[in-house]
């Protein structure tokens, strides 16, 4: 099929770098079933974010989990599950979550549809049958136009000015209590401030890909992070980063001590993103699909 240019796409050499798994191992992986990516009128292949995070649970079942390709077809032909790891669980996230979506108007298959996630989940989810990856928390934010500490039922109520107190920040902590999150603000117009304590080992649980924009400002410690296609940045006390969050990203502290972040996450209005972009290069062009 013909793929066009504002699409969304990635080469196999591309995933391969992203992902650090080889392209023979990824075309063993399709020949098994286990991923299909699109071809091209040329027959290169094309994986869209969507194979991308079919590919991550691919490389979770294959290595971590040891599990043989006919295991992780089954797996996958069920509904997404909570990490061990990364793992939140509330009874009242299901009544807020089908309270959110129905203010939006939306069905479960368009819920679906617009995270990525399967009606079945969501429902269960909604049912209080089952937690939620921070990962798949994020998503459903996304697609209901929210944030997470609405989802969690922690956002404070809004205000032109907001003052929080260090010892009164809402607080999330994995399962495994490698990360701890504290919210700083939360604003739907278009702003999250939060500060990240990641312990030794701690990371991403996986690639991220969303709306919006991000600013990363180490305050103590060290952060690998990674963007696509093959940028890897080592940040220490003191660095900042910043990058579009539609680039696919992960990170880790790969140090032997907690590193604290401040991670800023922007969804601004498309026609600044579009600005900021002019301001590169020097020119104004119209917003391009990114998926």
């Amino acid at each position: 099929m013909k793929v066009a240019k504002s699409e969304y796409a990635l080469s196999i050499g591309e995933v391969s770098r992203l992902l650090h798994v080889s392209p023979g191992i990824l075309r063993i992986w399709e020949r098994e079933g286990l991923i299909t990516p699109e071809r091209t009128k040329g027959r290169h292949r094309v994986y869209r974010q969507q194979h991308v995070r079919r590919l991550r649970k691919v490389i979770r079942l294959y290595y971590n989990e040891r599990l043989n390709p006919a295991a992780i077809r089954r797996e996958l032909g069920r509904s997404p599950e909570p990490s061990a790891e990364d793992s939140y669980v509330d009874e009242k996230l299901g009544e807020k979550l089908r309270m959110l979506r129905k203010q939006r108007k939306m069905t479960l298959v368009q819920t679906a549809e617009s995270s990525g996630l399967s009606p079945s989940f969501i429902s269960a989810l909604e049912r209080g049958n089952t937690g939620v990856s921070m990962e798949a928390l994020f998503r459903l934010g996304e697609a209901l136009r929210t944030t997470l500490p609405t989802l969690k039922g922690e956002e404070l109520p809004p205000a032109k000015r907001r003052f929080v107190p260090a010892d009164q920040r809402p607080r999330f902590v994995t399962q495994d209590k490698s990360i701890i999150i504290e919210d700083i603000i939360s604003k739907p117009a278009g702003m999250e401030a939060e500060i990240s304590h990641i312990a030794p080992g701690g990371h991403s649980n996986g690639i991220w890909s969303h709306k919006g924009q991000e600013f990363v400002y180490v305050l103590s410690g060290h952060l690998s992070l990674w963007l696509e296609p093959d940028e890897e940045y080592e940040l220490k006390t003191g660095d900042t980063l910043y990058f579009h969050s539609h680039l696919m990203h992960r990170w880790k502290n790969n140090s032997d001590e907690t590193t604290v972040v401040l991670w800023v996450n922007a969804f601004l209005p498309e026609y600044a993103q579009v600005r900021s972009e002019s301001e590169e290069t020097g020119r104004i062009s119209a917003p391009q699909d990114e998926d």
